[in-house]
């Protein structure tokens, strides 16, 4: 699945409470597997959004930001027994102008 990735943010921090280290990136990103917006009817459409978390040492993945970004998710269960996609790592694609513009010439092509 492709997803346009729109921020990213290092942290690196002690828990004041577990006393463990806490690290990790985290990002925000539009889910969009072919681009195109989703329209499900005249109550919804656009890209939906979601945030997520990598490890840091995913952070030569994030060549560039905002991106296009192949995904890989793995399927987890939550503690309420629900299956969650959970986003474990990513390779770029091509930035977000690459993108427009080849939407752009594939549209005149057609």
């Amino acid at each position: 699945m492709n997803i346009i990735i729109t921020h990213a943010r290092k942290y690196d921090f002690l828990d004041d409470v577990s006393q463990k280290k806490i690290s990790g990136i985290k990002l925000h990103y539009m889910l969009t597997d072919d681009m195109e917006p989703l329209i499900v009817d005249s109550n919804e459409k656009g890209y939906q959004s979601a945030d997520g978390t990598l490890t840091l040492e995913k952070e030569y993945s994030l060549d560039k930001v905002p991106g296009v970004y192949e995904a890989k998710f793995v399927t987890r269960v939550n503690a309420k027994n629900q299956q969650i996609q959970k986003l474990v790592d990513v390779k770029y694609v091509c930035t977000v102008p690459e993108l427009y513009g080849a939407i752009a010439a594939n549209k005149k092509a057609v």
